[in-house]
C-alpha cells in the first residue's frame, strides 16, 4: 500500500467510526426512552387498577361488615317497578311477542362518621322477559308460557361511593393492604423488582402510610396517582410509588438486546484499533525497510569501493611486481570480503533467531573470564580514540551454561554501541554482580545517550535512532535486537537506562543454573 494513502484511509475510517459510535449511542438511547416509556406505562396502569382495588376494598369494609344488613329490603319490595319497558310485535302466525324490562333503582346515604363522611350506594334491580300472547282471544296457560312467566327474576347491580372528606387516612388504608394489592398488580404487568409507596395527602405531605424503602428513596423520580377524592373528585390522597432499582430491572429484562449492541460496538472499536495500528505499523515496517535498505547499501558501497580501488591496483604492473604491495592489496581485500560477510551474516542470524532455527549451545563457562577476555581486547579499540575501558568484578558466582559464542557477540554488539555512540573520548564501564539467582553485567558509557521515547524503541529490529539517509553512525539497527533476542533465549532479560546527553547503562541479567 502506498504510504500516503494510508493517512486519507485512517481519516475515512476513522469518520465512518464516529458516525457509527454515534448512531449507536443514539440507537441505545432511544431504546432505553422506549424501554422506562414501556416501564412507566405499565406502572400508571398498575398504579390505576391498584387506587381502584384499595377503594372498593373500602367501600366493602362499610357495606359487608359495619352496615351488612343495608337495603335487604328493597327485595320484598320488588313486585313494584319503579319503570317498565314494554315492546310489542306481531308474527304471520297471528300473535304478538310482548318483550317487557322492569327496573327498580335504590340510592342510599350511610352516615360513617359523626363529622360527615358518608356512604353514597346505588342499587339498580332488572328483570327482563318475553311474553307470546294470541291477539284475536286469550289462549290457555301452558306449562312453558307459565315458566317463561315464573322464573324470570331480578339481576342486581351494586354501586356505592364514599365521601370521606374528614377521615383519617390510617381509618381509611393500611400499608399492608397497599403492599398486597401494588404487589400483585405490578407482577401481572411483568414487573418483579423492589418498591417504595408512600401515601401523600392533598398538601403535598406525606402521611404515615408509607414503607420503609419509600423514605429512604423519597427523593428518587416517582410515579403518582390519585388515590381517593372527594364528592367533586378533588384528590384528597394520592399515592406515589418509587423503583430504587429501576434502571437494573430495565437492563435485566432486555440485557440480550442490550448485551449484543454493545458487542457489536466493541467489536468494531477493536477491529478499527486493530486495522488503524496494522496500518500505522505496515507504513513503519516500510520505512523501516527504505532506511535499512540505505544503510546496506551504504555498508556495502565502502567495501565494494576499497576492493575495486584495491583489485585496480594489483593489476597495475608496477604494483603485480612488488611482493609487498601484492601482499598488501590482497590483505585489504580480504579484510573488506569479511567485512561484508559479516554483515550478510548478521542479517541472516537475526532471521533464523526470529524464526527459532538457531539453537543454543550450552555449556558452562566462567563468565568471568569470557568477560575479560572480551573487555582486553575491545580495550585496543578503545585506546585508539584516547579513551578508557574499566572494569569491576563483584560477582562471587559466575560459572553457569551459557552459549559462549552468542553471549560473546552480544556483550560485543553493546560495547561497540558504548564506542560508536561517544561522540568524544569514550568512557566505559564494565560491572558484574550477583543478584540472588541471577548474574547481572553492566555496560555503561557517558556517550550521548537516547530520548527517553527511544528506549523501548531500540530493541526492535532495524531501529536506530538516526534514520534516513544519515551515517555518522553506521549500522543497520540489528544489533541491540539481536542482543535482546539471544539473551531471551538465555530465559535472561536486559534493560536500559538513558538520558540525552549522560550516557547510557545496559543491564543484562542470565539466571545463573
Amino acid at each position: 500500500m502506498n504510504n500516503k494513502f494510508i493517512p486519507i484511509i485512517s481519516v475515512f475510517m476513522t469518520i465512518s467510526l464516529v458516525v457509527f459510535v454515534s448512531l449507536q449511542l443514539y440507537w441505545i438511547k432511544e431504546l432505553y426512552t422506549s424501554l422506562e416509556q414501556d416501564f412507566s406505562n405499565k406502572v400508571y396502569s398498575a398504579l390505576e387498577t391498584s387506587t381502584q382495588k384499595v377503594n372498593q376494598i373500602e367501600v366493602n369494609k362499610y357495606w359487608n361488615e359495619t352496615y351488612s344488613n343495608v337495603g335487604k329490603e328493597v327485595l320484598a319490595s320488588s313486585n313494584q317497578p319503579v319503570k317498565t319497558y314494554i315492546q310489542q310485535s306481531s308474527d304471520s302466525a297471528n300473535r304478538s311477542n310482548i318483550l317487557f324490562q322492569t327496573s327498580i333503582v335504590e340510592k342510599q346515604n350511610i352516615p360513617v362518621s359523626a363529622k360527615g363522611d358518608t356512604l353514597y350506594t346505588t342499587k339498580l334491580y332488572k328483570d327482563e322477559g318475553q311474553l307470546k300472547l294470541k291477539r284475536s282471544s286469550p289462549e290457555p296457560l301452558t306449562t312453558n308460557i307459565s315458566r317463561d312467566i315464573d322464573n324470570n327474576s331480578y339481576q342486581m347491580k351494586e354501586f356505592a361511593r364514599l365521601s370521606a372528606t374528614n377521615l383519617p387516612i390510617e381509618k381509611r388504608v393500611d400499608s399492608k393492604t397497599i403492599d398486597s394489592v401494588i404487589s400483585k398488580e405490578l407482577r401481572l404487568k411483568g414487573i418483579d423488582t423492589k418498591f417504595g409507596f408512600g401515601v401523600i395527602n392533598k398538601t403535598n405531605q406525606l402521611t404515615t402510610v408509607a414503607n420503609n424503602i419509600y423514605l429512604d428513596q423519597k427523593d428518587k423520580t416517582n410515579y403518582t396517582y390519585p388515590l381517593f377524592t372527594d364528592s367533586k373528585d378533588r384528590t384528597l390522597y394520592t399515592l406515589a410509588i418509587v423503583f430504587p432499582r429501576k434502571d437494573y430491572s430495565l437492563v435485566k429484562h432486555n440485557l440480550p438486546m442490550l448485551l449484543g449492541t454493545f458487542i457489536s460496538l466493541l467489536t468494531i472499536l477493536g477491529i478499527y484499533i486493530i486495522s488503524i495500528n496494522y496500518m500505522m505499523r505496515q507504513k513503519k515496517i516500510a520505512e523501516i525497510k527504505t532506511d535499512f535498505i540505505n544503510n546496506m547499501s551504504h555498508e556495502f558501497k565502502t567495501p565494494l569501493a576499497t576492493i575495486s580501488v584495491a583489485t585496480d591496483s594489483l593489476a597495475n604492473d608496477k604494483i603485480a611486481t612488488d611482493p609487498d604491495k601484492v601482499k598488501y592489496y590482497s590483505g585489504l581485500i580480504k579484510q573488506e570480503n569479511l567485512r561484508m560477510k559479516k554483515q550478510v551474516e548478521t542479517v541472516l542470524n537475526m532471521s533464523k533467531l526470529e524464526r527459532n532455527e538457531m539453537p543454543l549451545h550450552l555449556k558452562e563457562t566462567n563468565v568471568r573470564e569470557l568477560i575479560k577476555s572480551i573487555a582486553e581486547s575491545f580495550r585496543l579499540i578503545v585506546n585508539e580514540r584516547n579513551g578508557s575501558l574499566t572494569t569491576e568484578f563483584n560477582a562471587t558466582k559466575y560459572n553457569f551454561l551459557i552459549d559462549e559464542f552468542h553471549i560473546s557477540n552480544a556483550l560485543i554488539n553493546l560495547l561497540d554501541n558504548a564506542n560508536k555512540y561517544s561522540p568524544e573520548t569514550p568512557e566505559i564501564k564494565v560491572s558484574t554482580r550477583n543478584e540472588g539467582n541471577w548474574y547481572v553485567i553492566e555496560i555503561s558509557d557517558k556517550g550521548m545517550g537516547m530520548e527517553s521515547t527511544n528506549r523501548t524503541k531500540i530493541f526492535e529490529k532495524f531501529f536506530r535512532e538516526e534514520t534516513g539517509n544519515i551515517h555518522n553512525v553506521k549500522g543497520q539497527g540489528l544489533g541491540l535486537s539481536y542482543v535482546k533476542k539471544i539473551i531471551e533465549n538465555h530465559k535472561g532479560q536486559i534493560h536500559v537506562d538513558s538520558h540525552k546527553g549522560k550516557g547510557s547503562t545496559f543491564t543484562i541479567k542470565l539466571p545463573i543454573v
